[in-house]
């Protein structure tokens, strides 16, 4: 969601006088100069006025008419404040004529500030208004104009009336449809059908959970009232999340087996659970929506069952934590930039329990209609390109919501949800950001723990490939069951992410096509900001990889604040690569060392970091994927300076967190932080190059981390190098700058974990290691230039030297690097092979690039954002 762009084009070339007619050299940079690029609430409308619509349907959306408090579901960070939105009112029109002529143009009201047409438009110019209702007048937008490509075959869902229409009226009809029950039945050869009966048993062999179990006994450690909300939060889903998973197993071993003994042990411990959420320490949305969630597929599943008392009750329950959920929601999620909850779950779970008393219910119209209209307006993804800016962690928590439910709108209408484009970009996401038995990316909160694709990861893929026939993802499966044939049983029984059911019933095979092998070397997503490079798909273990963020999300929600950061990896396993802890989501650690942009390996501008929130973005103005070379420019130049965010000003001071300059985050001074990085094809080295700008003297901090081993420091007489290690490999930084620098390296954070919120079984709190961290401090200048060859390699390899040639040409192997390192002067770079095949060039101005045949010019392209 960009507001008008306030954007300053630096024109680099000069105007040629030739034959009397003027020629201006095309523009190559692009200044931005917005205090964000993304809002936390929708404060312009889509599509932007001139758009042209490339891959989706047109969805009509715009802002709210009022200022509403942005609110998310975080755990600790509920709003104790009564839901009390008032009824809107909108009104829609577009038409082929900007005047809006009657009889030719169409118009609805709705209640939501989205309008989903339902058809496609006729290809050719559009133009529209939304209006808000006030009293018995309306006040119209501008009127905003959009193009349909006449070339391109867009993706158009059916209409929520198809929808209504055709779901059946008789139960089953959430986990599974009644027509299709007895197919469910015979897969008794299937893996997860014993998987499901083992489980139940287990289940009618044991004791039920109490709620009365919650553990409190640390509450009298705790600080604040954030902790103790926090904590309560996961000690009471520990409990309730449990027995979810008890009641889950009976129900699905039930609809396998038709066995009625797990039925009735089902409904007793649902019927009991019905009343925890008035215990005073159930705390939190994801145990409201886990109450509703066995409510309503336990009604759907045993409708036939259970007795009259016993509907009635989960009836009750239904709408009462239903109508709460909507009216919670509407005329605000739709217009929030990423409510993690909601998208994460409950979103499907209001669905659903929408379509469990459908027809018996009549509110329940209306919950569906507006849970599909959000789903069409803004899911699967929040932008095109495929990836999910909230990082590699809680990606894996969209899981069920990403796939059951298209699933179902596919199943009831008709229509191929997979089809939606991003899809096909998130399978690339999921592959490249975590390659087969590797390391993720580096991204989100939590990221340290993603230490190999998991069983969730993996199921997921196998939907996909199975859903989109896709022969990568489907090798990709292939390859990592082959080596651990458990894998998918590893995510049996997850809350979030397990797809153990959807197996059951979609019995689609895997599809067979090219394999990792053929895949690109490196793949960029500009609008998430992502990007990321291998070295070889066919053995993980002799892999190196490369990964990069500068992202026009920010740090918003799981999101951290490393624009320009980049991680290295060699046999799936991190290298360089961004330290710290999620302690929790606010916490002084988890801000200032996880968080924070001291964590990462960027750059520090006199010691201050990026802002937190939407206001703290970078972007990537270029890239090229190619076969010899791939290439991402990043810009972090509106990243930096004090926290302007009320919703994480307001975070910080319930949690102790303090965003002054003592920790990190003060007046702006920076002006220019483009970050270059090459990839050398399937060499495993890249190179950085560094523009640095300022509007008055300061100290540059260029900054690296490691994880795992320590970190060593090598003065040269050129330079610095850094080299630090895993069990299987190396990576050499090797760091010119434009002066000489002074390091440091410690195994200290800036500022200690405490662990007081996660607990295992027995009530073991979590442990966190130390990690290493490099600095190299500059004197103060106003302009600086950093450029830095990385070598990853595996141990064994002999190392690779790096020696000068009289030109002050670099080499290395077959590439020759040559930068400047002149702040005076514009920035420059050129990287080759010797034989010249090929090469990329820089020298302030456009981006030169050559890959065997092909040829590129590379100038600034501000990426289409979706809110």
């Amino acid at each position: 969601m960009m507001k008008s762009k306030r954007i300053y084009i630096a024109v680099l070339g000069l105007c040629l006088m030739a034959l009397g007619v003027a020629r201006v050299q095309a523009q190559t940079r692009v200044v931005l100069g917005d205090v964000t690029l993304m809002h936390e609430m929708r404060a312009t409308p889509s599509p932007a006025d001139g758009a042209e619509i490339t891959n989706r349907a047109v969805a009509f959306q715009w802002p709210l008419p009022v200022e509403e408090p942005v609110e998310t579901g975080l755990d600790g960070l509920e709003s104790d404040r009564p839901v009390s939105k008032r009824a809107f009112t909108y009104k829609i029109r577009y038409a082929r004529k900007s005047t809006f002529p009657s009889g030719e143009t169409t118009e609805h009201t709705t209640k939501y500030p989205f309008y989903n047409t339902e058809k496609t438009l006729a290809r050719g110019t559009w133009y529209w208004q939304y209006g808000y209702v006030e009293g018995k007048k309306v006040r119209w937008s501008k009127t905003l104009r959009v193009v349909m490509n006449p070339t391109v075959d867009y993706f158009c869902p059916p209409s929520v009336e198809t929808l209504l229409s055709k779901l059946p009226a008789m139960h089953p009809r959430v986990l599974v449809l009644k027509d299709e029950w007895k197919q469910l039945r015979n897969r008794k050869d299937m893996p997860e059908y014993r998987w499901y009966c083992k489980r139940a048993e287990r289940v009618m062999q044991g004791q039920m959970q109490q709620i009365e179990d919650i553990r409190t006994n640390r509450l009298k450690h705790l600080k604040n009232e954030m902790q103790v909300k926090a904590y309560l939060t996961r000690e009471s889903r520990r409990i309730i999340d449990k027995e979810e998973t008890n009641c889950n197993a009976l129900m699905r071993a039930y609809l396998l087996t038709k066995n009625t003994a797990y039925a009735h042990e089902a409904v007793k411990r649902i019927l009991v659970m019905m009343d925890w959420d008035k215990n005073p320490n159930v705390k939190g949305d994801f145990n409201d929506a886990t109450l509703l969630s066995l409510a309503s597929t336990g009604y759907d599943s045993f409708y036939d069952l259970l007795t009259t008392a016993e509907k009635n009750k989960l009836r009750e329950v239904i709408c009462a934590k239903a109508r709460k959920m909507y009216k919670h929601d509407q005329n605000r999620l739709e217009n929030h930039i990423a409510d993690n909850h909601v998208w994460q779950m409950t979103l499907r779970i209001l669905t659903m329990a929408a379509v469990s008393v459908y027809g018996e219910k009549p509110e329940a119209t209306e919950w569906l209609r507006y849970c599909y209209g959000v789903w069409v307006t803004r899911m699967p993804g929040l932008n095109a390109d495929g990836a999910w800016h909230n990082g590699d962690s809680y990606f894996t928590v969209n899981t069920r919501t990403l796939i059951e439910l298209p699933y179902f709108y596919s199943k009831i209408t008709g229509f191929d949800f997979f089809a939606d484009p991003w899809y096909r970009g998130n399978v690339y996401y999921t592959m490249y950001q975590q390659p087969p038995f590797s390391k993720s990316g580096g991204n989100g909160s939590s990221h340290q723990k993603k230490l190999k694709p998991a069983g969730a990861r993996i199921g997921y893929l196998d939907a996909l490939a199975r859903l989109t026939n896709n022969g990568y993802a489907a090798d990709f499966v292939r390859r990592t069951v082959r080596e651990d044939s458990t894998i998918l049983k590893e995510a049996f029984g997850g809350k979030s992410a397990d797809l153990s059911w959807f197996r059951l019933l979609c019995h689609r095979p895997l599809p067979v096509g090219d394999g990792l092998d053929k895949l690109p070397l490196s793949y960029i997503f500009p609008e998430s900001g992502l990007a990321s490079g291998m070295t070889d798909w066919n053995d993980y273990r002799q892999n190196a990889m490369w990964s990069f963020r500068s992202s026009p999300y920010g740090s918003t929600s799981h999101a951290l604040a490393n624009q320009n950061a980049w991680n290295t990896f060699y046999g799936g396993e991190s290298l360089f690569y961004s330290s710290g802890h999620h302690v929790a989501f606010v916490d002084p650690h988890s801000i200032y060392c996880h968080r924070g942009t001291r964590a990462h390996n960027t750059i520090l501008v006199d010691g201050m970091g990026q802002r937190i929130g939407t206001e703290g973005y970078g972007w990537m103005p270029r890239w090229y994927d190619g076969t010899e070379v791939s290439y991402v420019l990043g810009d972090a130049s509106n990243a930096y300076g004090e926290v302007v965010s009320e919703l994480w000003k307001n975070r910080a001071a319930v949690a102790d967190v303090h965003f002054d300059e003592a920790h990190g985050w003060g007046r702006n001074h920076l002006k220019t932080y483009r970050r270059h990085l090459v990839s050398l094809g399937r060499t495993g080295i890249i190179f950085i190059y560094d523009e640095l700008e300022a509007d008055q003297p300061v100290e540059w901090s260029y900054l690296l981390h490691a994880v795992l081993e320590p970190i060593t420091v090598e003065q040269r007489p050129d330079g610095v190098k850094i080299s630090t290690s895993n069990i299987h490999g190396i990576s050499d930084a090797y760091l010119f700058s434009s002066s000489k620098v002074t390091t440091n390296v410690t195994d200290q954070f800036f500022y200690e974990p405490v662990s007081w919120l996660r607990a295992d079984e027995k009530g073991k709190m979590e442990t966190y290691r130390n990690h290493w961290h490099f600095t190299a401090k500059t004197v103060k200048t106003r302009q600086y230039r950093f450029a830095t060859i990385v070598d990853t390699h595996a141990k064994t390899a002999v190392p690779r030297k790096i020696t000068m040639g009289d030109d002050g040409t670099w080499e290395i192997g077959e590439w020759r690097i040559k930068f400047s390192l002149d702040a005076q002067k514009s920035g420059s770079f050129c990287v080759y092979t010797r034989d010249g095949r090929a090469k990329v060039e820089y020298r302030g101005e456009e981006t030169l690039v050559k890959d065997n045949q092909i040829r590129k010019t590379l100038v600034d392209v501000v990426p289409e954002l979706e809110i």
